[in-house]
């Protein structure tokens, strides 16, 4: 043998072990896919995972395109929204988009923040400034009733529930506003304001001028009036009379001491009516009034 037919076979014999360490190589396992079963939920049989029917009891098998379920609540919502809102002008609520307010109104009336702004401009309307108080008085399957006040109707109006508001549960707008027997908001129209039933501050001062000069004039010492601070004066409105009622200590013609209660009734700011009468009062709580 030449060398060169020496050198050929040295190189070969590494190739073949190289082939025969190759050959050798185990070959990987396959990892076997899990079987695609499920059990019945009727007979508790192992049938595929695909099927419809169980081939064991023929039970039918929930499942089926859950897409598809979520979908179609979601359309007849969306179908339902736009009928409303060609047909009656005011869209459905949907429940998923649907958020109430965080405002005192809104938390106690369940309003959206939109709803809450017709309400508010409903009740500005009526005469109401910053609410104050918001109670339910009454909760009905059509209707729920809320008693309002905002900070004059606390301060000045001595009646429990003086103001009664009627929301329409189905879509929060307001029906009614009543005030004891009187229509405030009715057939979407205001019918009368909450300040027509009493007197804020400033009209309380003016009545309570009036009245003063009014009760000096009849008396027969009039500097020796005194009279009881403004919270012992009493103001009531009955549509377009006043009527203002408190007492005055003052001598008379002999010029003994007494005290005496009187009633001043206004028309508009027209004087009507004086009438004096005995009283019997504490010294206690009384001012002059300049």
């Amino acid at each position: 043998m030449s060398e060169k037919e020496t050198n050929q076979t040295a190189e070969e014999k590494p190739k073949k072990e190289k082939k025969a360490k190759k050959g050798k190589k185990e070959k990987k396992e396959k990892k076997e896919k899990a079987p695609q079963v499920k059990i019945c939920p009727n007979c508790e049989a192992e049938i595929p995972k695909k099927a419809k029917v169980c081939p064991n009891c023929e039970a039918k098998q929930k499942g089926g395109n859950k897409l598809l379920l979520i979908l179609v609540p979601i359309i007849v919502l969306l179908a339902a929204a736009s009928v409303s809102i060609a047909v009656f002008s005011f869209p459905v609520a949907l429940p998923f988009l649907s958020s109430v307010s965080d405002t005192m109104l809104g938390q106690a009336m369940g309003l959206s923040s939109k709803q809450e702004e017709a309400v508010l401009a409903v009740l500005a309307e009526c005469g109401f400034q910053e609410i104050s108080e918001i109670r339910t008085v009454k909760e009905g399957s059509k209707r729920t009733s809320y008693a309002v006040s905002d900070y004059d109707t606390e301060r000045f109006l001595d009646v429990e529930d003086a103001f009664v508001v009627q929301l329409l549960n189905e879509t929060k707008t307001v029906e009614s506003i009543t005030f004891l027997d009187h229509d405030i908001y009715a057939n979407g129209r205001v019918v009368s304001k909450v300040t027509d039933y009493y007197l804020g501050q400033d009209q309380r001062d003016d009545y309570l001028k009036a009245t003063l000069s009014a009760v000096r004039a009849r008396l027969t010492f009039p500097e020796t009036a005194v009279f009881p601070s403004r919270s012992h004066w009493t103001y009531t409105v009955d549509g377009e009379t006043v009527s203002v009622q408190s007492t005055v200590t003052a001598k008379d013609g002999a010029g003994k001491e007494s005290v005496q209660a009187f009633t001043a009734q206004f028309t508009g700011d027209e004087l009507t009516s004086l009438e004096f009468s005995e009283a019997s009062v504490e010294a206690s709580g009384t001012e002059k009034e300049d």
